[in-house]
Parts: C-alpha cells; structure tokens; sequence
C-alpha cells in the first residue's frame, strides 16, 4: 500500500515516530488499516518483530488483522504478537504457570465445565445446585474477579475460593483468570514483568474504548509513561459497560501518559453525509467525550427516514416488504441489508414476517456451533486426550455414550482419585482400585490409553475416525437422534470438527494448540451468512456495515432500554444508537411502533427520544409527510416489485 492511498490523519497516526500515540478513529475512519499499516511501519524501520504485541477484543478482529499484515509483510509477519487480551493472558500464564500453582498445559474451562465445576462447589457446600443457581452464582463471581462488585459477602467469598482451588487441582482457569491471573504475575514477579516488557517494547491495543480496568492495569505494567504505546479507540462507540468495559480508560491515558499525542480520525469512508449528520448530531448530546465530527468522502445521500407503524407485527411486516421490493428491483443482494434491534425478543415478529414473504435470513446470536452436544462431546475426548488430568473432561466422556457407569462409581472414582492424588483417568488403570465397576473403568482407561498412542502416532485422520469409532459416539449419536435427517446434520457437526482438525495439522498444529484455538474462539464460526438478510441486536452489529440498515423498536422504555433510563445510563445507550446509526453506508430507517403488548395488555408507546434529539434537516418523518420524496419512493418500490412478481412491463 502506498503513503498516497493515507489521509493526513492517517499518515500521521501510521508514521508517529515514537512515543505513547492515542488513535481517536471515528466509525468508518480506516482504524483497522491505520493500526496494520503502523505495525508494517514498525517492521520496516528494522523495529524487531518479537518486540511487537498488538492486543483486541475478539478473534475475528485479530485474525483480520494478521492476514493484512502476512499479505502486506510476507514472512515478517509470522513473529508478530497479534491476539486478543485472553489468548495473551493464556501464554503469560502457560509460561509462568508454576507461580500460580499451574503446569504449563493448562486447561480453560468455560461453559457447562464452569458449570460443572461450581454445581460440585455448591453441592460440597450443601447450597442449592439448581441451573439457575448455578448460572447466578457463575455471574457473580465472574463480576467478583473482573472487579465489578465489592467482596462483602462472605458466602460467595467462600463459594469462589473452594471453586478456584478446584480450578487448581485439575490445573484449570476459566475466561476470568486469563485476565486476573496474568497481572497477578506481572506485578508479583519482576523477572517475568521484564521478560513481558521486553516482547511488548511496542504495545498496541485496538477497540481500546473496550478495555477494563484491569486490562488498562495490564497496559501500565508493561509500558511506561514514555514508552511506545499506540492505543486505538473511539469513545463514541463503547457500548459494553455491562460487561466491564470503562470509557474513563481513555481519558485516563491523558493524566497516565502526559507526553501523550492525539490524532483524531474524522473522514468516513463508510457513510453518507445525511446518516452521519444525523448521527453526529445525536452522540454531540454525551457529555462524557472527548469531541470528534465525522464528515463522509461519499456526499450527502438520501435523508435518514422515520416510520410510525401500529404494532409491532406491522413494524416487523413493513420491513420485510420493503427488503423484498428493493432486492426484486435493484441489483441489491439479501445480505445488503440488516435489521437491528435492541433486545433479542424482538427479532420474532421480524422472522415470521420474513418467512411469510420468503426472505432468506439469518438470525445471529443462536447457538454457537460450539454449544452444540455432539461437539461438546467430542471435545470432552479430545480434551482427555490431551490433558489426562482434566477430571471434567473426563466425567463428560465417560458419560457419552453409557457405559454402564453410574453416579455412585464415579463418586467412589473420585473418591479414590483424591485418596491417591491423582486424576480420575490414572485412576481407572490404578493396580489397587477394587470396585465392582473395576471392569468398565479399566476399559475407558485403556480406552484413552489407545486413543492418546493414536493422536501421537498416527495420521491425523485416521486418528480422529478412531476415536469416533472406538468411543463408540458415531453410533451413539445416530441412534439417538430422533430421525435420521438429525442424526446425518449432528455427524456433519463432527466431520466439520475433522475438517478443521486436518487443516489445523496441515500447517503444523499440535492437538493442544487446536485445543486452545477453538476454546479462545469468542466469534460464532456459523455466524456469518452470505445470501441472507441479517437480523441482530445492536451489540452484536459493532464493527459491521451494510448498505441498507432498519432500526426496529425505536421508542421509550424499548431503545433507550428502560433500565438505562431507571439507571441514569443514558450515555451508554445514547452510543448504542450512534452504533446501530453508523452501521449503514447509503439507507438507514428508523421505526417505531405507536402500540406494543406488555404482559398481554396493550399500551401506547412514545417516539424515542433518540428520534428527536439529532439534526431533523437530515431526517424525514416519512409517515407524517405523505407528500414526501421518501413517502412516494416507498410506494413505487412496492409497485414495480409487484408489476415484476406479475410479469408486468414497464
């Protein structure tokens, strides 16, 4: 890429000579080039590659940005750091784990292993296990360690030290400690705080409006005040406070940093005027910011348009019929366009209205592919095969399919197990374990003794085809499947799991390292759909874009939520809508609905005051203007998409 292709603001951000750098990137502003292209900048003045750490917030955003930089630097790049804040968290704790009671092929558990783990916890404790206890408990521990809530309660104090202690004992952490633990290190141990200031001489972060605080402790231990800190970031849009995310992180960097430069980044390459002066507009009402006016490179469009539906199945019915008339009379596509919402419910008159006209969409935010039972068990195996001392592992494994092995063995395994220190798996193959099921743990001993000699010596294929036929799975889950259409999508799951296990081993890939890959995979690998219009919560809309944007549900109490509105967090949510505004490049529509059921009962609903607040010259009240341009486009679009489905010529 050449200097030419940059902006001024770009090129500055990209050749800062050195120095702690604060990125303020507006939506659309080229952020993720501009970190790439600083990196490469990097590397071409001779900056040694294993000085270089770049950190984001999810894999996709990393693994964007790696391929940019192995295009753009060819080999160069394979030193390159460049992961997110846990999988840098998962190295610093693998290669110091004895200083947290670890060794170094630690597991992650997360999902129904941390469910598991705390129910034992709560059950051991004589406290209620029930799933929803379970899932509470996990919540509040999980705020303990991310610093969300005060330790006062001593009951929930003890629940976390009894369930982190057996975290140690299966030489586990789960999401949480991949934050926690790793500062631990870092500010308890001066050899590896050196050795992690060494590998991360240049420290860039991405999405930093994202950060915690302890994420934005880790940057301050490892990068002093005059030290070469590149921060991307954009306070317009941090819009996950519920989770721990600080906007105050970035003014924080001023007062921490006092040598820090700003370069703000205004000139979008997304939008058009009209959608960014309504969105502009909107966010000028935060106090809480540091200040930036977004201007298009692509002119000023059509006026952003407001729709006042009845309820909210008309609102749903509205949409529908006009995707379906501008895809049946322009060159657009179903995936340009997406339909955005505030909370997850109200995506179910949108699906029923998107069947009834034949819409092919896709709702994210399902089931990740990884949820799903055939692959949680498979990886339970793999797992074990991996790490005999994950006892989690194990108890799933041994379950799936049945082996005749009830709750009261495997409660005298475990108790044998903790007798002899050692595993559950050891404890199968133990010479002095006498059980009446002695038989049938044996065999699954031996069992994982056979598979762990294939994964070790065989070819990967055939490897994994053992398993699924030596456990016996394959058949288990045909034969459980209620018809045998299910039964082949469930074993399409798994030889998905084999395709990617293959490529994994293709490129030199160990089963640990497949392992952590596909447990540090925050993204849903089935959530991204071609063909298909995209239905989403507004969260689950950052850092996409697309043509044609339909905001749904824009009224009091719905967006902004009424909790935020209860809460006095308005600011948060005033940046959710600026969010869903600047995800549309040429189209964006804003509804609402005037009546909407609550508890069965229907209730008048009032125009967000996110529809009044921006600059009205850029907007148009389609539904109070008849008369209007917008008013009588609808109408024309819905014509000819009618006189198309007829065969009718113009």
């Amino acid at each position: 890429m050449s200097t030419s292709e940059l902006n001024q603001e770009q090129y500055d951000a990209v050749f800062h000579r050195g120095g702690p750098l604060l990125v303020l990137a507006g939506a659309g502003s080229g952020k993720t080039r501009v970190i790439t292209e600083r990196i490469a900048a990097l590397v071409e003045r001779d900056v040694p590659e294993d000085a270089i750490a770049a950190v984001t917030f999810t894999n996709k955003a990393a693994r964007e940005m790696r391929e940019r930089l192995e295009l753009r630097l060819g080999d160069a790049s394979k030193k390159l750091r460049i992961c997110t804040f846990h999988s840098l968290g998962l190295a610093i704790v693998r290669e110091h784990a004895e200083l947290i009671g670890r060794r170094a092929n630690v597991s992650i558990f997360a999902g129904s292993e941390q469910k598991s783990a705390i129910k034992s916890v709560l059950s051991e404790m004589q406290l209620a296990a029930d799933a929803d206890q379970v899932d509470r408990t996990l919540g509040r521990i999980s705020q303990l360690k991310s610093g969300l809530i005060e330790d006062h309660d001593n009951q929930l104090s003890e629940i976390r030290e009894q369930y982190d202690e057996l975290l140690k004992r299966m030489n586990a952490v789960d999401f949480d400690d991949l934050i926690v633990l790793p500062l631990t290190i870092l500010s308890e141990n001066s050899e590896a705080r050196a050795l992690w200031k060494s590998r991360t001489r240049h420290f860039l972060v991405d999405e930093y409006q994202d950060s915690s605080r302890m994420q934005y402790d880790w940057v301050r231990m490892l990068v002093p005040e005059d030290g070469n800190l590149t921060v991307v970031g954009d306070d317009d849009q941090s819009i996950y406070g519920w989770r721990g995310a600080e906007v105050k992180n970035l003014f924080q960097l001023e007062r921490d940093y006092p040598k820090l430069k700003v370069i703000r980044l205004e000139e979008n390459y997304r939008s058009t005027g009209s959608i960014l002066t309504t969105s502009n507009s909107l966010i000028a009402k935060n106090a809480e910011r540091m200040g930036k006016t977004l201007r298009s490179n692509l002119g000023e469009g059509k006026p952003v348009r407001v729709w006042e539906c009845p309820n909210p199945e008309e609102e749903a019915q509205r949409v529908a019929g006009e995707i379906k008339a501008r895809q049946a009379t322009s060159d657009a596509k179903w995936e340009d366009f997406c339909v955005l919402y505030r909370a997850s419910y109200q995506a179910r008159a949108l699906e029923l209205a998107m069947r009834e006209a034949q819409i092919p969409y896709h709702v994210s935010g399902g089931m990740s592919f990884f949820d799903r039972s055939e692959i949680q068990d498979l990886l339970s195996y793999l797992r074990l095969i991996a790490n005999g001392d994950d006892d989690l592992a194990f108890m799933r494994a041994i379950a799936r399919p049945r082996r005749g092995i009830g709750a009261k063995a495997l409660g005298d395994l475990g108790d044998f197990a903790m007798a002899h220190s050692c595993s559950l798996l050891e404890a199968c193959t133990h010479d002095e374990l006498v059980h009446k099921r002695a038989v049938n743990l044996r065999e699954f001993g031996d069992l994982m003794v056979g598979l762990e000699f294939q994964f070790r010596h065989c070819e990967p294929d055939e490897a994994f085809d053992a398993l699924l036929d030596m456990s016996h799975l394959e058949a288990a889950i045909r034969a459980e499947a209620d018809t045998e259409e299910l039964g082949e999508r469930r074993m399409g799951n798994l030889m998905e799991m084999r395709r990617w296990w293959i490529r994994h081993t293709d490129n030199g890939g160990t089963l640990p390292e497949f392992l952590q890959h596909i447990f540090l995979l925050a993204d849903k690998s089935d959530d991204d759909p071609s063909e298909q219009v995209r239905l989403m919560t507004v969260h689950g809309a950052k850092g996409l874009e697309f043509d044609q944007v339909y905001v749904i549900g824009v009224e009091d109490g719905i967006f902004p939520h009424k909790n935020a509105i209860e809460e006095n967090r308005m600011e948060e949510e005033r940046r959710l809508m600026y969010v869903a505004m600047t995800r549309a490049r040429f189209n964006l529509t804003l509804s609402y609905a005037r009546v909407r059921k609550r508890f069965g009962q229907k209730e008048k609903s009032a125009p967000s005051l996110f529809l009044h607040e921006p600059d009205q010259s850029s907007m148009r009240w389609v539904d109070k203007t008849p008369d209007s341009e917008e008013a009588q486009e609808e109408a024309q679009d819905h014509m000819a998409a009618m006189r198309k489905m007829l065969g009718i010529k113009e």
